[in-house]
């Protein structure tokens, strides 16, 4: 006889597998072939609870969709290949295996037209939407659909409560097919517009605080008639407030006391409990809906699949809601957490039995990959390359062609041009990304952040070549894509979202009134992207200041996105933005790897983030965590995943507010406090193994800073600079990779959902403080227009809070660029700041403490001018012979014929918008002291036999001054060669002095000998424009012989994503464009050349 392997309960919370013999129906029943079924609620009660369940073993299935296979005798209605759906609640033949037999009263022919994966979730749904209305409740069956007579109480209000649900959505449409006209429904914003095309008259978010009133306004007085489809403890309290004092409340059973449909502690009653009884008045008649007991109904016993629910299928009465279909992860794992209708195909239950009976690949660890593709540049390529050394994997870079040199190219085993420096024609072209993979061999793809990383085009591309994404599937990237989608998909996953409007609805006036439901301020941002673009926050509540917010956005979102489609939320004036880093298997796995707050941003963009986030309680991040795994559990997720929450400083509140399906940029702060390797742990789950780690063993030990070293200059509201690393120092690391911690031995009670596994403290032993430095450039390489400015990242681990910052302090004291400006002195005085140093930080924290992070430009101290001159003095002797044979031409110092003491003046300028012209006489007493004295605009002063020397790296200065011994680092940086000498401060030398914390760029000013040469190449291009910096020509608009006005727009430029106008400095005409569209120029290369018009006479001079 044949067999056939199914899955069933063998205790609670257990799963086993069994062997049955295929059965053969008896006379009146079917066997149906299952392809579909589903966990209901009622199972997963079962599975987690022992709800119901009389016997173990104890099989699963509420509905099956699949194809008749035998008909026994006496059953004439339906034939072998039949395509149906079956209600398989009843046990034993319950449809979550390969086969069910099941009697014709339970089974419904579907159309060709509706697919299995469609039709599965029906038929428990559809009986308990028809039994609890035409039964339950009452009310008269119509003699057909759509019913062509008006029914008793046709306009008697009747309120769906929780319209939402699978169940609510058909009653809604069934109230509506049999003619009633008063439907009034409750669910989540983003359900309104599919029930109010469904037949409701009104629907209302079942979160807003005025819900009572709303409702009783829509049905002009107290409701009659109430079907609450959640039957939740708390939303009976909310239902007595609005049911008549002799209404009817029908709710499906059972009732969970708790606000978990699992119910961590909750009981799960059938009938109400006489304390929740209590809260109606005397008068209301409560009833349990047990949609079981439908074929005790002999007007339905019969009818309702086979004849009622087959002829609304056939005439599309109906419309099957959308269903997320259940194809990855763990059947045991996921059941506890998906309380709602599981879909899942029988081919998924295979691979479960696979795991449970260990055939196939068994417990057996899945190798690594032999050689994988980063599809990446800079520091993430360098990140990710470092630890596939370190597993022993083969990698390969690719690159363009600006980065033909990077070190990511220079770290890989090999390495591959995929084309020109735009994104556009490199890094984002799958095609070629995609050749290279094949070429080399590699199993797999990395995409780093950015780019390629979040595209679900990519991914789907990478499958149907036979390549692994180490990253998300597919359908996870698109779900959380979209920031309307992904909300309302946490909506439904109890995940808390910042009340707003996230429809398709773009009607100024419609939005305006949505805004004003919400309440001002507002805050309109696009559905799509990120970065702050297509976002703007509306504060005075009037029609106009709305309006001009909101077309400004959509300009900018469909600039930026192509997709000017806007959602509206509430504003939280004091927000907070904590994330929190998940990571989930295929087997179904998903843990919490902690928080991290990123609330310092310039930009709406991350510069500054922490893991722990300073002041969360343990209960807080439980919470926090416990939802974050709910997210990435409602979207099947797979990898590293960061989840991304809207804190409010004021309430304790946190809202979701994205899903970020990559590694994020922030994560080595993650691996500090966990003392993971979360690139290790993508490797691990892409090659089908499970996470390295239960939730109870995750440490949270001390604390981490990162803080983003970027090309770019803070006090001009952090515009993006390009150009070369002509110096860059850092302090030495301590650590190439987070020092790992023994695993924590936490444990969750028996029945918590494992809050306690995630309700932690971080702990404080004693540890030896860490520093990384993550970084994809070194010096002499070029921070280029194309791409993101970031330089580096410097991350540090203490052993709580106050350690780790001073850490941070201190490491950024150390970091030494010059060639481009960069936000380190910034950096460094945001970490010095009182009130970050509290940890009282938000999002608006830059713009709320300006004033103290940029203090008014102080003037050079004297000291520290002394040590620039004295740098200019002593870089110009030769520096002393370290040949094997010396003499004393090569040992002694340099010599005078008058006696050793020289003067020389030197005139420095401070090289910002303060331009200051100092004056330094530097007297040579006898090579090795000097007297000095300095003459500023506002002082002088004097320093007497100053000992210095300039060490063999020719960038320290070692000085003793005022009794205090410094070694202070001195760079110098020379003009372009092409600029001709000019006052301009960009064609002149440059010397950065590094002490205290602070860079102090100086200016040599041009002398005069030198100006008067170029005086004549300077006058005949009085008309030239030049590049201010490396850029990317995107348009010249004017050609040779053409006439232009004095500040007429001449070239448009880009650099670092930010355009530049060039405008003509003087009337005249062009004589000659040296650039065209789409070309990269250095910087001081001539663009456009305009030949002065001569003056006419009696015009000045």
């Amino acid at each position: 006889m044949s067999t056939y392997t199914f899955v069933a309960s063998s205790a609670v919370g257990q799963l086993d597998t069994y062997e049955a013999p295929i059965p053969t129906p008896s006379d009146g029943e079917v066997l149906i072939k299952v392809d579909y079924s589903t966990l209901g609620p009622f199972d997963l009660y079962n599975l987690d609870r022992g709800f119901y369940v009389r016997e173990y073993p104890h099989r699963f299935g509420c509905n099956a969709a699949g194809t008749i296979e035998k008909v026994g005798a006496n059953v004439e209605e339906l034939k072998v290949g039949d395509r149906v759906i079956s209600f398989t609640a009843f046990p034993p033949n319950k449809g979550l295996q390969a086969y069910t037999i099941q009697t014709p009263s339970l089974v419904a022919k579907i159309p060709d037209w509706l697919s299995f994966v469609e039709g599965v979730t029906l038929p428990d749904n559809f009986v308990t939407a028809f039994y609890t209305l035409f039964n339950q409740l009452g009310l008269p069956i119509p003699t057909e659909f759509p019913s062509k007579s008006t029914p008793p109480k046709s306009t008697t209000p009747i309120l769906i409560y929780g319209a939402g649900t699978t169940s609510g959505q058909y009653m809604v449409q069934l109230l509506n097919l049999a003619g009633y006209k008063n439907v009034i429904a409750t669910a989540s914003k983003h359900h309104e517009n599919y029930l109010l095309s469904m037949g409701a008259t009104h629907v209302f978010d079942y979160r807003s605080s005025s819900l009572v009133d709303d409702v009783i306004k829509a049905a002009g007085g107290k409701v009659e008639l109430v079907v609450d489809c959640a039957s939740l403890s708390n939303t009976f309290a909310t239902i007595s407030k609005i049911i008549a004092p002799s209404g009817t409340l029908a709710f499906l059973a059972p009732l969970k006391l708790s606000a978990s449909l699992s119910g961590e502690d909750g009981e799960l009653p059938v009938e109400v409990p006489e304390e929740l009884q209590a809260w109606f008045p005397k008068g209301v008649s409560i009833i349990s809906v047990k949609t079981f007991f439908f074929q005790k109904d002999e007007r339905l016993a019969n009818t309702l699949l086979p004849v009622i629910l087959s002829k609304f299928l056939e005439d599309g009465l109906i419309a099957p809601n959308p269903t997320r279909v259940f194809e990855e992860g763990d059947l045991l794992a996921r059941a506890p957490n998906h309380p709602h209708m599981l879909p899942m195909s029988l081919e998924f239950l295979g691979r479960e039995i696979s795991k449970i009976t260990g055939s196939n690949t068994g417990s057996a660890r899945r190798p690594h990959f032999d050689k994988i593709l980063i599809a990446n540049r800079g520091e993430i390529a360098c990140r990710v390359i470092r630890t596939a050394k370190k597993l022993g994997i083969k990698t390969v870079a690719v690159y363009s062609e600006v980065d033909k040199d990077s070190l990511h190219v220079k770290l890989a085993d090999e390495a591959y041009n995929i084309g020109p420096a735009p994104s556009a024609e490199s890094y984002l072209r799958m095609d070629k990304i995609i050749e290279v993979c094949h070429k080399s061999g590699a199993q797999a793809i990395h995409p780093g952040y950015g780019f390629l990383s979040e595209n679900a085009e990519f991914a789907k591309r990478l499958e149907a070549e036979g390549l692994v994404f180490i990253g998300p599937p597919a359908s996870a990237i698109v779900s959380m894509g979209s920031k309307s989608e992904s909300k309302n998909i946490m909506s439904d996953a109890g995940v808390p979202c910042v009340p707003g409007y996230h429809g398709s609805n773009q009607d100024p006036d419609f939005l305006f009134k949505e805004a004003e439901k919400i309440g001002f301020p507002v805050l309109i941002k696009a559905i799509h992207g990120g970065g702050g673009k297509g976002m703007r926050t509306v504060l005075e509540p009037t029609k106009e200041a709305f309006n001009e917010a909101l077309l400004s956005a959509k300009r900018e979102s469909l600039k930026s996105f192509g997709n000017d489609t806007v959602l509206v939320e509430k504003y939280i004036q004091r927000p907070r933005h904590v994330e929190v880093q998940v990571f989930a298997d295929t087997l179904g796995n998903a843990v919490s790897l902690w928080e991290r707050d990123c609330s310092v941003q310039r930009r709406n963009q991350k510069i500054i983030e922490e893991a722990p986030a300073p002041g969360l309680s343990p209960e807080l991040r439980a919470s926090l965590s416990a939802k974050a795994i709910a997210a990435a559990q409602a979207v099947n997720y797979v990898g590293a995943g960061t989840v991304e929450f809207i804190f409010d400083n004021d309430t304790q509140d946190f809202f979701f507010m994205e899903m970020n399906t990559r590694l994020q940029v922030e994560h080595p702060v993650t691996e500090m406090v966990t003392g993971l390797d979360l690139v290790e742990w993508q490797l691990e789950v892409a090659a089908g193994n499970p996470l390295p780690r239960s939730q109870a063993s995750i440490p949270l030990v001390g604390h981490a800073f990162e803080a983003r070293i970027y090309a770019e200059n803070p006090r001009n509201n952090f515009l993006p600079d390009s150009g070369t690393l002509l110096y860059l120092s850092t302090p030495p690391p301590t650590h190439i990779f987070a020092p790992e911690f023994e695993p924590s031995t936490s444990a969750g009670a028996a029945g918590d959902n494992g809050l306690s596994t995630l309700a932690v403290e971080p702990s404080e032993s004693p540890l030896a403080p860490s520093l990384r430095i993550e970084q994809g450039f070194t010096q002499g390489a070029q921070i280029g227009v194309f791409y993101d400015p970031m330089i580096a990242k410097v991350v540090v681990h203490g052993r709580d809070r106050t350690e780790a910052l001073r850490m941070l302090r201190k490491a950024l004291d150390e970091y030494h660029v010059v060639g481009v400006s960069t936000n380190v002195e910034f950096l460094r005085t945001l970490a010095g700041n009182p009130s970050f140093i509290e940890g009282d930080v938000e999002t608006g924290f830059i713009p709320k403490h300006f004033d103290e992070l940029f203090p008014p430009l102080a003037e050079p101290s004297p000291a520290l001018l002394a040590q620039a001159a004295l740098y200019v003095v002593l870089r110009d002797i030769a520096p002393q012979s370290t040949s094997t044979h010396p003499s004393p031409w090569t040992t002694l110092a340099s010599r005078r014929f008058g006696g050793d003491k020289s003067r020389r003046i030197i005139t420095l300028q401070t090289d910002d918008t303060l331009n200051t012209t100092i004056t330094a006489e530097v007297t040579t007493i006898d090579g090795r002291n000097f007297d000095i004295t300095i003459t500023t605009p506002t002082q002088q002063a004097h320093f007497t036999s100053v000992p210095a020397e300039l060490l063999a790296d020719r960038t320290t200065l070692s000085t003793t001054l005022e009794g205090r011994g410094l070694k202070t680092t001195v760079v110098q940086q020379l003009p372009p060669a092409a600029l001709p000498a000019s006052q301009a401060h960009s064609s002149m030398e440059r010397i950065h002095l590094f002490a205290d914390g602070h860079r102090t760029s100086l200016v040599l000013p041009t002398p005069q000998w030198l100006l008067s040469l170029s005086s004549e190449v300077l006058n005949a291009h009085k008309g030239g424009l030049r590049a201010p910096m490396p850029s990317l020509v995107v348009e010249v608009r004017v050609k040779p012989g053409e006439k232009v006005e004095k500040g007429q727009a001449v070239v448009v430029l880009e650099s670092m994503k930010t355009e530049t106008v060039l405008r003509a400095d003087v009337a005249g005409v062009v004589k000659s464009v040296g650039c065209k569209n789409g070309e990269m120029v250095e910087e001081g290369r001539e663009l456009v050349d305009i030949e002065p018009l001569e003056k006419e006479e009696g015009e000045e001079a």
